[in-house]
């Protein structure tokens, strides 16, 4: 095999790309490509590699035990070519790079602080700038930062972690819902034991958060105990709401998502059965010598909460640092 200098990283992107989309045909719209041209790229690539990445054919497309190998070993290696690349942005000062953000789910619902509008802001300032922005799950950010797989991420962290510098944003108040014809709906005041008796959806957060909620029921023949057992675990938000238009379910959803969907209603509980959650924008530190994500930071730090119906209604309070 050539030394890996040697080997075009346009034919590598491409190889990732024809394997996320589970063959070259899948991926002919988003490389802009024939299926002939991918054809060749990857006889290139293999011939170059000096091992077969795949089988492709009548039979169908599949990876080869080294393609797989291959393709696990790819995002680190397109990480470090970002990081490259950010790097001489830095010291040349034009800001032609990749930054690459993690955010959580429901984002778009928040008007109280508009990631568009910061987005929007940063890249008048570095039009040049290739954004790549993913959902996250929440619990998978900061290994994410740590391993270099994104420059940023906005989300809930509850515990902080050495070598990652955190910006507070604002504290959303998550409320528990359901369907209108739940029969949580019907009652006046709900509290733990009314809640006991209905299947609950959880976060792996609410977990930590709440003491009284445990995820497996005592063996048969224990005495009594106040706990709430959940009946479904999720990591989204958006899985959320789908299982609790199951009907079955009730969950925890932050206020101004669960009150942005017209077939979903708040349950009347007490403050024991409503939390807040802190939203930080993480970093890993000394990060922000890269000039790019800099002044995505500035943007994120010069964008206040925004008065409106979820300030006023408490959906959206300020995080103090």
């Amino acid at each position: 095999m050539k030394r890996l200098q040697d080997i075009d990283l346009k034919l590598l992107r491409s190889f990732q790309a024809i394997a996320d989309a589970g063959g070259i045909a899948g991926a002919q719209a988003t490389l802009n490509c024939s299926q002939s041209t991918l054809s060749t790229q990857l006889a290139d690539l293999e011939k170059r590699l000096g091992f077969r990445v795949c089988q492709r054919g009548r039979s169908g497309f599949s990876l080869t035990a080294e393609g797989k190998k291959l393709l696990e070993a790819l995002d680190d290696l397109f990480a470090a070519a970002d990081r490259f690349q950010n790097a001489t942005a830095t010291i040349s000062g034009d800001m032609r790079g990749v930054l690459r953000i993690g955010i959580m789910d429901a984002m778009l619902a928040n008007t109280a602080w508009p990631l568009p509008d910061v987005l929007g802001r940063f890249s008048e300032r570095a039009p040049s700038t290739y954004v790549d922005l993913s959902l996250v799950s929440p619990s998978a950010m900061e290994g994410l930062l740590l391993e270099g797989q994104r420059d940023a991420v906005i989300g809930p962290f509850p515990q902080k972690r050495a070598g990652i510098a955190y910006i507070p944003l604002f504290q959303e108040r998550h409320s528990l819902y359901a369907v209108p014809r739940h029969p949580l709906t019907r009652m006046a005041h709900i509290g733990f034991e009314e809640l006991s008796r209905h299947s609950l959806i959880v976060t792996p957060g609410e977990l930590q958060r709440f003491p009284f909620i445990r995820r497996r029921r005592r063996g048969r023949g224990d005495e009594a105990d106040e706990n709430i057992y959940p009946s479904a675990t999720v990591d989204q938000m958006e899985t959320h709401a789908i299982l609790i238009r199951s009907g079955r379910f009730v969950g925890f959803l932050p206020d101004y998502y669960g009150g942005s969907l017209a077939d979903l209603s708040a349950l009347s509980t007490g403050s024991e059965l409503q939390y807040h959650s802190p939203i930080y924008l993480a970093y890993r530190r000394n990060a922000e010598l890269n000039i790019i994500l800099r002044a995505f930071i500035n943007r994120v730090r010069e964008q206040p909460l925004v008065e409106g119906v979820l300030m006023q209604t408490g959906a959206v309070v300020a995080l103090d640092s």
